[in-house]
């Protein structure tokens, strides 16, 4: 397992006090956080479903829209009776490019290909790579395991066609950011323990582990992942007891063996931090290489801001890319 950021863990520590790291935000996450607090308004939460979605959408309009990108069309997978939405973003190129399926984060509630699309674009286009942005199913309509289910068939369907769309089939890596991460992780899984192996590499960016939050809140637990928030979203997609002891949801009791190759970023501020930690360890317990890299005094969902508004996210995207070209 290797780190960066200069944090340098405990030879034998999982969790986060082995890392010597403090929850102090740097200066460009510490004013986006004051930035959203002075601004007022309730928490996703008290919005409602409908409301938090609408939210999420508005925001993401309002935002900048995201490079151009040569190909984009949105396509549809048939599996099972039902129909998986995708949104393919594909560069210009002369040769195959790798191929990238992408689960975007919203606690397993909201978001979707469209409010994702400006990341989607700059990852397109930075990498360079094709990538399949899955638009799936969202709690509490479709609790767990439906999103888990619909990025597994957006796995096997973009192993199959990538390259109708531009992409090496040989080459398809899976990324997921926050609840994205947690689908993500729990398909690759899914597909890697039926045998087949379309993924060389998972990339996850500070997905939950399904351990106990209140043990993180050191770590955060403030906007735009507060403590309320995420018991909410937890309500809404995992409505029953059993659903939460789960190896899908709760992942540090998976079964994790033969799983590709994981990139795995963190923040340092993040609540979500110490059980990513703890799945890095997991995994690698397991045999499965494992590229982490932690950025100190950074927020939950860093890697998907715009660089105008956390400058570091440049430089975690230039790991995921970097991550997608080596797979």
């Amino acid at each position: 397992m290797t780190a960066t950021d200069g944090l340098v863990p405990a030879a034998t520590s999982t969790g986060a006090e082995g890392w010597g790291l403090r929850p102090v935000r740097d200066p460009d996450a510490e004013a986006l956080v004051r930035q959203f607090v002075a601004a007022g308004g309730p928490l996703l939460s008290e919005r409602g479903v409908a409301g938090a979605r609408a939210y999420l959408e508005q925001s993401a309009a309002a935002g900048a829209p995201g490079p151009h990108v040569e190909r984009v069309e949105d396509r549809r997978i048939d599996v099972d009776g039902r129909t998986v939405p995708v949104r393919v973003h594909a560069p210009a190129s002369e040769a195959p490019l790798p191929t990238v399926v992408y689960c975007h984060g919203g606690g397993f509630v909201i978001g979707s290909v469209a409010a994702s699309d400006a990341f989607a674009r700059r990852l397109a286009v930075a990498g360079p790579c094709v990538v399949v942005s899955v638009d799936y199913r969202l709690a509490p309509e479709h609790p767990f395991p439906a999103g888990i289910e619909d990025a597994v068939a957006a796995l096997d369907w973009t192993a199959e066609h990538a390259g109708e769309l531009g992409g090496d089939p040989g080459r398809v890596v899976a990324l997921g950011d926050s609840a994205g991460a947690t689908l993500t992780a729990a398909a690759v899984r899914r597909v890697t323990a039926a045998g087949r192996r379309p993924v060389r590499r998972q990339v996850l960016a500070y997905p939950g582990a399904g351990v106990d939050r209140a043990r993180t809140t050191a770590f955060g637990g403030e906007w735009p992942l507060t403590d309320v928030d995420s018991a909410w979203f937890a309500a809404q997609y995992l409505p029953e007891p059993s659903m939460r002891s789960d190896p899908d949801s709760a992942l540090l009791t998976a079964d994790v063996t033969g799983v590709p190759p994981t990139t795995l970023l963190l923040g340092g501020c993040d609540p979500l931090m110490p059980e990513g930690l703890a799945y890095a360890a997991h995994l690698t317990n397991a045999g499965v290489s494992v590229d982490l890299h932690l950025y100190a005094g950074q927020i939950h969902g860093f890697l998907t801001f715009p660089d105008t508004a956390l400058p570091r996210s440049r430089e975690a995207l230039g790991v995921v890319t970097n991550a997608i070209r080596n797979a």
